[in-house]
């Protein structure tokens, strides 16, 4: 989903920089804008509440999950069949998303958040493709 789907769904909602925006956070009575909303050059949409909600609040407020923040398409499930050594920092950006993930989740649990069934499974994804790498480096 792109940060114009998000957005779309957020109130006061005020540009502030290329692809980066501010808006009144969903997950509690806000009156003026808190949240930060920015979309990167990967296509992942990272959002920031100052007054103190996590990520899992935020989206479920407006009806979404943590899926809502990654492009639908990732260009790591297109190099499966791959026999070339993986770049390192390639390696280290997708473990990044997937770290992203786990953080993401854990915020929320922390506060006692019940965790929707498709952001268990996409978390219990994340900790797969961790594991994996971890093991494919020790090969």
């Amino acid at each position: 989903m792109s940060a114009d789907e998000i957005i779309s769904r957020l109130s006061k909602v005020k540009k502030t920089g290329p692809r980066s925006w501010v808006a009144c956070c969903p997950a509690h009575n806000d009156r003026s804008p808190s949240m930060t909303i920015r979309e990167t050059d990967d296509g992942r949409v990272l959002i920031h509440d100052f007054a103190g909600c996590d990520p899992l609040s935020i989206l479920q407020a407006i009806g979404l999950s943590f899926e809502s923040l990654f492009p639908v398409e990732s260009r790591w499930e297109h190099s499966k069949g791959e026999r070339v050594p993986f770049n390192p920092r390639d390696v280290l950006r997708a473990l990044s998303h997937e770290v992203f993930i786990v953080a993401l989740a854990s915020c929320g649990l922390a506060k006692g958040k019940a965790l929707p069934e498709i952001d268990h499974q996409r978390l219990l994804l994340a900790v797969s493709r961790i594991h994996t790498a971890t093991e494919a480096c020790q090969a």
